[in-house]
């Protein structure tokens, strides 16, 4: 009976044995501890960073580290921190479910809330915490745990790290995880901490990375020398990158209690069900169109002076030009739009040239922006026209808005993201370089920003040329 006994405490002790015995890997089959893994998993450190690329095995610590915790330290609290909801919002479901349906845990449960924030309370005394930051990391303050993991690190913000730090227990344990994203921010400086334990697992220890998923991601990034293949895939932190928007304006710029008009449209066309009756006022659109793989956003703005109001989204995939210009005359029926911005792309300069045939009126309310392009911000003292660069002029639009807060956007977990993570460098030539691949949301708001800047501000803007459309059968 000891002898069991003996292996049972073991196997407790040991989280790789501990994970052996309660976890499944993707075939079902008893979850084995990978080579690289192993040191990080027995880890006994008051302070660990992980410095990663995606796809490694982060989460599945996080899970077996909160499991075995709840075990073995009884008495003792736990907090698990991201940013975002998006990022929490998994492991937490994750841990939850794990817990419910594994009958030697479901049986320690004494309280689960998963509202306002995740709290479980175990019979032995242990207690474990999930919270995002919250504006300034507010959702930290008055908090006292022995244990934190903070997962997503890249992307807390400093007033949140500020808050967090002064969560922790004296002799308490920081677990930090994070992918890096250029930017030199209390995550990249966590790296380089001498006196606490480094990881660095890039993508390819994966066993499961394969030779074609490199190509693919090579190609989604632009390139093993682009900042996201650097980033995401070797881990690393590469060239210095900046924010482009202040996470902490972005988040007190949300109102949660506005609804949430989303509707999405997969490759067949189906009717749009806008809430109605639509309030009488002035309207903007804003449009980022892609065709095929490349979504597309359309974003309407009512305007309340002094603030923009977000009062719906339309995300649409596998949408041709004609389904996207019949959304587009659709939304102008019930909403009457004084501008409409378009990013005219190569989707976007199709839709707004036929949306400009179709007479003077559209000709009128709908601005076709090139991204790369200059436009006219105002007159100069001298008499001389001043002009811009045209995405830098709109994100600044977009900037000024968030920092005065007289932008009003609903609770959006896609938003939130793309505006954590949308960053910038400055080239040799004095240019801003704006990171590419998932900001389609905040392109339709650059652009229905720049309508609405262009509609109140009496600044013109050249016509896109309408020249005779010629198809052959």
């Amino acid at each position: 009976m000891s002898v069991v006994r003996d292996i049972l405490f073991r196997m407790l002790q040991r989280r790789d044995l501990f994970a052996y015995r309660f976890f499944r890997d993707g075939e079902g089959k008893p979850w084995r501890v990978r080579d690289y893994q192993r040191e990080s998993l027995q880890s006994q450190a008051l302070r660990k960073v992980h410095c990663d690329g995606r796809d490694v095995g982060k989460t599945t610590e996080i899970e077996i580290i909160a499991c075995w915790a709840m075990v073995n330290c009884p008495g003792k609290s736990m907090l698990i921190a991201t940013q975002c909801e998006n990022h929490l919002f998994p492991i937490m479901n994750r841990l939850v479910r794990r817990f419910e349906t594994t009958p030697e845990f479901s049986n320690g449960i004494a309280e689960l809330r998963r509202s306002p924030s995740y709290f479980i309370r175990f019979a032995n005394g242990f207690i474990l915490w999930g919270r995002i930051a919250g504006p300034r990391g507010i959702n930290f303050q008055g908090m006292h745990v022995d244990w934190q993991i903070v997962d997503e690190a890249q992307e807390m913000t400093e007033s949140s790290w500020g808050e967090l730090y002064q969560a922790l227990n004296g002799g308490g344990r920081r677990w930090v995880y994070g992918v890096p994203n250029g930017l030199r921010n209390t995550f990249y400086r966590m790296t380089f901490l001498p006196d606490a334990e480094q990881y660095h697992w890039p993508s390819y220890l994966n066993p499961e990375f394969t030779k074609e998923k490199d190509e693919e991601l090579a190609l989604l990034y632009g390139g093993r020398d682009s900042p996201g293949y650097i980033h995401r895939v070797l881990g690393l932190h590469g060239e210095p990158m900046n924010a482009v928007f202040n996470l902490d304006d972005y988040l007190m710029c949300v109102d949660e209690g506005l609804a949430v008009n989303e509707i999405r449209i997969k490759g067949v066309r189906k009717q749009l069900d806008i809430p109605m009756p639509v309030e009488k006022g002035i309207y903007y659109l804003g449009c980022d169109l892609g065709f095929v793989r490349d979504p597309s956003e359309l974003i309407v703005y009512k305007n309340e002076p002094p603030y923009l109001i977000c009062v719906l989204r339309v995300h649409l995939e596998n949408v041709n030009y004609a389904q996207q210009q019949s959304v587009i005359q659709e939304l102008d029926r019930i909403y009457h739009f004084r501008k409409i911005g378009i990013d005219c792309g190569n989707s976007g300069r199709a839709v707004a040239h036929q949306l400009m045939a179709q007479g003077i009126d559209w000709e009128h309310r709908v601005c076709a922006f090139e991204f790369g392009g200059m436009i006219e911000t105002g007159q100069l003292s001298n008499g001389s026209v001043q002009k811009r660069r045209t995405k830098e002029w709109m994100t600044e639009l977009l900037q000024r808005r968030l920092a005065e807060h007289t932008i009003v956007f609903p609770k959006s977990v896609e938003r939130e993201q793309q505006y954590a993570n949308h960053t910038y460098l400055i080239n040799a030539q004095g240019q801003y370089v704006y990171s590419k691949g998932n900001d389609h949301i905040i392109d339709a708001d650059r652009c229905a920003l720049l309508a609405w800047y262009l509609d109140t501000n009496e600044v013109g803007v050249r016509p896109m040329r309408v020249r005779p459309c010629v198809k052959v059968f």
